[in-house]
């Protein structure tokens, strides 16, 4: 599921996840420092003296729960607490469980750490951006000198960038490297590979479905917040290029969806009648010439394309051959710019008419019968055969594919995939729903710039929404979903549970 490591984003979701499904992190801070004074137990006798230098996030907890394992199992250990004071709520109580439960002496950190047989890193963790800086490079200069037999670091060696590898400062050689559930990306290359020294594993009890299926870890690790200091645009344009004469609702509907995910502007360039027909103040519709989307209107999309940071094409846009080469033209360009696309309904078929590669800028969001066109077979509406689809026009599209269903699949061309499942409403199979979710793609890859990391996301939101609106409004309707939307994406677990349990009633 994570071949070459997780990124810390990846990593923050399963921890999120794991605490909705009812694994919360002080638990999993548990078994990581088992698990670490287990793996120094297997290199070290009792009676020897460990010093374990912490800082005050997660990883001192950690730190913390393997002085309590490694004092129970007869080992002379001593804290010395670097940073002023334990931020971490697990951290914190852990500390004070310390302090209360074990002979553990517990010191400030004042430059020196002679005699230990055994050293712990216990300082930084994956949190920290860039040089250790102050008390915590010295701390690691301490480290890295002293004389211990035996030097530890807790899930990354403090100093080592978790994602990239970098080493931009001084930063902990470790003769042991005990990491959490799976390496962190960066462990596995140079040069922190030099400083991670052994590298072990430590299963944490993080559940499967945590990391299988998607959950609210996926929303608030996806879904940017925008900061303080916003100013118009910062939250995320969108272009939304769809519509036809026959169909006008739809292109409303994906541009509304946007809007309610939270975008900042939304263009939508559509066909005369769908601009006429239609009116949402908070939408800016420009109207193309004629009653479908043809290759004339190419140009003046190139500059909305310019202003925008999605484009979301497809909705409504009907089944012309000039439509069709409207799309190829429109889907190169945008790809040629290299901003990111979402793709859906109309815009699939004229994809599986001609094999544009994606260059991993998009998010395809077929229902079962495009996903046919998209592979030129019928495929059965089972979970497996659902899961193998969307892995297989991932890779041929070279795309992130959302496969909307009774079980959605997001799949990436690497052949990660995810499934929401556990969560969802029957109702969601009505007329425009599938358009909302197109607009709350687009603006949170608007948001993220992660393809993978936005179907996922939105795949939650939209099943949340869809329990909530069906059991509180009697239809997951489209309009009803927009409402639900905003609340879901502010609150995620709250709301997802809310959901759960309509579901269990």
């Amino acid at each position: 599921m994570h071949v070459g490591g997780i990124s810390v984003a990846e990593m923050r979701v399963a921890e999120i996840n794991s605490e909705f499904l009812g694994v919360p992190t002080i638990r999993l801070m548990e078994a990581a420092g088992a698990s670490v004074a287990s793996e120094i137990r297997k290199r070290v006798s009792p009676g020897a003296r460990v010093a374990v230098l912490a800082g005050g996030g997660g990883k001192a907890g950690d730190g913390f729960v393997a002085a309590r394992h490694l004092d129970s199992m007869g080992f002379s250990v001593t804290v010395y607490l670097v940073a002023s004071r334990v931020r971490h709520p697990d951290a914190a109580q852990n500390f004070e469980v310390l302090k209360s439960a074990t002979g553990v002496e517990i010191k400030p950190f004042e430059g020196g750490v002679d005699g230990f047989d055994v050293v712990i890193d216990a300082l930084l963790g994956t949190g920290v951006k860039g040089a250790p800086r102050g008390r915590y490079a010295e701390a690691i200069e301490v480290i890295n000198s002293s004389g211990a037999g035996l030097k530890v670091a807790i899930d990354l060696p403090s100093g080592v960038i978790p994602d990239t590898g970098e080493v931009p400062g001084v930063a902990v050689k470790a003769d042991l490297t005990v990491t959490m559930h799976v390496p962190k990306k960066g462990l596995l290359v140079e040069p922190a590979r030099s400083y991670v020294g052994e590298l072990v594993v430590a299963n944490i009890g993080i559940p499967r479905a945590a990391i299988t299926r998607v959950g609210p870890g996926d929303v608030k690790v996806w879904f940017t917040p925008k900061p303080a200091t916003a100013k118009k645009g910062d939250g995320g344009k969108v272009l939304v290029v769809a519509g036809s004469a026959e169909y006008v609702g739809a292109p409303w509907l994906t541009a509304i969806g946007a809007w309610s995910a939270g975008a900042d502007l939304v263009y939508l360039l559509a066909p005369e009648n769908v601009v006429s027909r239609r009116f949402s103040p908070e939408i800016i519709a420009h109207p193309l010439r004629g009653e479908k989307l043809v290759p004339d209107h190419i140009d003046t999309i190139r500059t909305y394309i310019h202003r925008a940071d999605v484009v979301a094409v497809g909705p409504g846009l009907g089944t012309d051959p000039a439509t069709f080469e409207a799309v190829h033209k429109l889907v190169e360009d945008v790809v040629a710019e290299g901003k990111h696309l979402v793709i859906d309904a109309d815009a699939l078929k004229a994809l599986s008419a001609k094999n544009i590669g994606l260059s991993r800028r998009a998010v395809m969001t077929p229902h079962l019968g495009e996903a046919s066109k998209l592979l030129g077979r019928p495929l059965e509406n089972s979970r497996e055969s659902r899961v193998g689809a969307a892995k297989e026009i991932a890779r041929k599209y070279d795309a992130v594919v959302l496969l909307k269903g009774f079980i959605d699949v997001v799949a990436e061309p690497d052949g990660g995939f995810r499934v929401r499942e556990g969560i969802g409403s029957s109702d969601m199979s009505a007329g425009g729903t599938g358009d909302i979710l197109t607009g709350v793609v687009a603006e949170i890859l608007a948001r993220s710039g992660n393809p993978f990391g936005a179907a996922r996301a939105a795949s939650f939101i939209m099943a949340v929404a869809g329990v909530l609106s069906y059991y509180e409004r009697g239809r997951s309707t489209p309009m009803n979903l927009v409402e639900y939307i905003p609340l879901i994406i502010k609150d995620p677990v709250s709301t997802a549970s809310k959901a759960l349990q309509y579901l269990r009633t």
